[in-house]
């Protein structure tokens, strides 16, 4: 990353953190990380035409090596089988309760 984007990041991050009110700051830290995550996914689509373009006449081995990655994840970049970016959008689309997740019901005790 170059120093201005990462200065840039920095510095919202921390205008966020000074924010005094908490429902306030917590609604901005996840306005920033929605924002980041619609970026997230538009630099992933980049990467991963870029690894197609690079593959013909290329091992994936050699396709990993130039981004000092393994020939599976280039192989799987490419292939979008990336089991960890799969298991990222489909939480953005469905996250469970709390309750959910500890293991818990449905809560039926009010009516």
């Amino acid at each position: 990353m170059t120093d201005a984007f990462t200065e840039s990041l920095e510095a919202r991050v921390a205008e966020i953190a000074a924010i005094k009110d908490l429902v306030e700051r917590g609604l901005a830290a996840r306005e920033a990380r929605e924002h980041m995550a619609v970026r997230d996914r538009e630099l992933y689509a980049i990467q991963r035409a870029v690894v197609q373009e690079l593959k013909p006449g290329r091992t994936w081995e050699e396709v990993g090596r130039l981004f000092g990655r393994s020939h599976a994840w280039a192989e799987a970049l490419a292939t979008a089988r990336s089991s960890k970016r799969r298991k990222s959008e489909h939480a953005a689309q469905q996250t469970p309760t709390a309750r959910e997740t500890e293991g818990h019901g449905e809560d039926t005790s009010t009516p």
